[in-house]
């Protein structure tokens, strides 16, 4: 799932916000968000767009630093 957010980043570098995970996220990074937006609710990420879903919110959250 990582890799596919870390992907989608690098092909939309362009678009939006996506520049900034692409630039300030390395894929552990992204893995260790998603593991913990895991743990907060409680349900897996079961497909790829739903964890690129997840950094769509952040970045419109003005969430988007690196942790």
């Amino acid at each position: 799932m990582a890799q596919a957010v870390f992907q989608h980043a690098h092909d939309f570098y362009d678009t939006g916000s996506w520049y900034v995970v692409a630039e300030c996220w390395d894929v552990l990074a992204i893995a260790e968000e998603l593991d913990r937006q895991e743990e907060r609710t409680a349900q897996p990420f079961e497909l790829e767009a739903a964890a690129i879903a997840h950094f769509h919110t952040i970045l419109h959250k003005g969430r988007a630093t690196r942790h």
